[in-house]
């Protein structure tokens, strides 16, 4: 694949991830693992790298039930989407997200969490796009992404060792 994304695939990426965010919001874990390649992968915190059909209901049962009502109510949304190819299938997708969440309990809702998501998705021998890896990134401690100068944070965040 070279060149852009063309418009029939990023719109069926797109449905990918609308499919993507029902199943995973809605504890849907059929659906959540159908948007996967079979030995796609999912890495979060504080799950990490989970591989396949196993790994992610491993992931799966962590979110939905480790905390009764935790989850309930949450709508994953993507902006500033973007797209591009990558090798021959692929396309790398690059997205901030944020979780709306309705609690449950209290009904308030509020914002839960925000980060950005990279990812790769890959269209299959049948033609189906499906998630080869999603690598998503929450924004805990300060950690957001930042390419300007320092001097727009009041106190910079310890660099990464490299």
């Amino acid at each position: 694949m070279t060149g852009k994304v063309s418009l029939e695939d990023r719109v069926a990426i797109d449905e990918l991830m609308a499919r993507y965010c029902w199943a995973l919001d809605t504890g849907d874990f059929e659906g959540y693992a159908a948007t996967f390649a079979e030995d796609g992968w999912l890495r979060h915190w504080p799950q990490g790298q989970c591989v396949g059909r196993e790994g992610l209901k491993r992931a799966t049962d962590s979110l939905w039930y480790d905390k009764p009502n935790h989850y309930l109510g949450r709508q994953h949304r993507f902006s500033a989407v973007l797209m591009s190819p990558k090798g021959e299938n692929g396309v790398r997708i690059k997205a901030f997200w944020s979780i709306l969440q309705h609690d449950v309990e209290t009904f308030e809702n509020r914002v839960f969490g925000m980060g950005t998501w990279d990812t790769l998705a890959v269209k299959g021998g049948d033609g189906e796009w499906r998630f080869a890896s999603v690598d998503v990134d929450l924004w805990i401690n300060g950690q957001v992404p930042w390419v300007g100068e320092e001097r727009a944070w009041k106190n910079p965040p310890a660099k990464a060792a490299e």
